[in-house]
């Protein structure tokens, strides 16, 4: 079993009231645990599955961009971003693999394959942006944070594959990864937020 659940990069010391009645965790092992103020948090639940309100709500609580993704099964993530300025965005986090699943799944559920693939299709389509447009709001979102960027890093995030196993050891840095998450940790990276040494994996929720 992969990693199922939200993970969510908010700005501030504190828990913040939106995250705290959703058994939030703050994840701190290495590529989670980032410095400058960033905490990255573990919701074990489809948060964004909820609409935007989670994220607009942390968003005018720590006056800062946020940035979440939903990972399903490690395979794949749906990320989803906002910003003070009013910008919000979403794209895909391995959109091949996510188109895959989709199809496979309509299969194994009888559809017939060109109409599963069909559907795959319109449902890929159907959420956030292509990877290119994805960048420039990502730039933006950056910005917002007090970070200049690199577009070329963050679209190469944004049009990994995953590759499973030892052929993730054996690819380009940029496309080194076995997990979304590892996906979603590289993005926030190219977005400019420094990761932090890990000093106590065994921390969760802060005091409130």
């Amino acid at each position: 079993m992969g990693y199922w659940g939200t993970l969510i990069a908010v700005r501030g010391s504190r828990t913040p009231t939106a995250l705290q009645d959703l058994d939030a965790a703050v994840r701190t092992h290495e590529g989670a645990a980032r410095g400058d103020g960033w905490r990255v948090y573990d919701v074990p639940d489809n948060v964004l599955g909820r609409g935007l309100d989670v994220l607009l709500d942390l968003v005018a609580a720590s006056s800062s961009p946020v940035i979440a993704a939903y990972i399903a099964d490690s395979d794949y993530g749906q990320v989803v971003a906002a910003s003070p300025s009013g910008d919000r965005w979403g794209v895909w986090l391995d959109r091949g693999t996510a188109h895959a699943f989709e199809r496979e799944h309509h299969v194994m559920n009888g559809m017939p394959h060109a109409a599963a693939r069909r559907r795959a299709d319109e449902t890929i389509a159907a959420f956030g942006c292509p990877p290119a447009e994805a960048v420039r709001h990502a730039i933006g979102w950056a910005a917002e944070a007090g970070y200049t960027v690199q577009a070329g890093a963050i679209g190469q995030i944004l049009r990994t594959a995953r590759r499973p196993g030892l052929a993730a050891r054996l690819s380009l840095p940029g496309t080194r990864y076995v997990f979304a998450e590892d996906a979603y940790f590289g993005l926030l990276d190219s977005l400019g937020l420094p990761r932090a040494s890990v000093s106590n994996p065994a921390r969760h929720l802060d005091e409130a």
